[in-house]
């Protein structure tokens, strides 16, 4: 596996994991954690998911380092992968904080100040995985990546999922560019205590 494929594949796991993600785990925990009034379950799943997410993404970089072990693979591929995390992480940051302003939701902003510790935590997760694979292996992350295999190898599918999956990762890293350039002047503002 070259880093195109690599590349390539990410973005596959991305979307396909993105849309089981939001349809069949997401959409009936919200109802049932809404029926519940558990309004602080929702944490509960984004952990949940976030932690599938980076299993499986760290799954695919231990996949593609074996096909290519030596050191500039094991940093590059790295790099790659954290890369694409971070910026998923950034991107739906943005979406989520663009949603809750256009519909003046001051709920849905406030349920939002925990991203930047699900992305500093699906950071470290996937640092610390790629040194303890294990942590990433299980039954359902297994499924998961087999599923992801199954409809990539699909005739059609595959190769719309292979082009959807492209084009959301290349949204993604857009995104996520523009975020972090907003984060860093940020930080930047508060270390040179500029006012706000």
């Amino acid at each position: 596996m070259n880093i195109l494929q690599f590349i390539f594949y990410l973005g596959i796991i991305n979307i396909v994991f993105g849309f089981l993600w939001k349809w069949v785990f997401v959409l009936p925990s919200a109802l049932l954690l809404t029926l519940l009034k558990m309004d602080k379950g929702i944490y509960i799943v984004k952990a949940f998911g976030s932690y599938l997410l980076v299993s499986l993404t760290a799954m695919l970089t231990l996949s593609a380092l074996q096909y290519n072990p030596n050191i500039l693979s094991i940093i590059l591929f790295s790099l790659i992968g954290v890369f694409i995390l971070f910026m998923g992480y950034a991107s739906n940051y943005r979406e989520a904080q663009e949603q809750a302003v256009r519909e003046y939701n001051y709920e849905l902003m406030r349920s939002y100040q925990y991203e930047g510790i699900f992305m500093v935590g699906a950071v470290v997760l996937y640092v610390v995985t790629l040194f303890v694979p294990i942590i990433a292996v299980n039954l359902l992350t297994i499924w998961l990546f087999n599923i992801i295999n199954w409809a990539y190898n699909l005739k059609v599918i595959g190769w719309l999922i292979g082009i959807g999956g492209t084009l959301f990762l290349l949204s993604i890293i857009w995104q996520g560019i523009f975020v972090s350039a907003i984060f860093i002047g940020s930080l930047v503002g508060k270390i040179k205590g500029e006012p706000k």
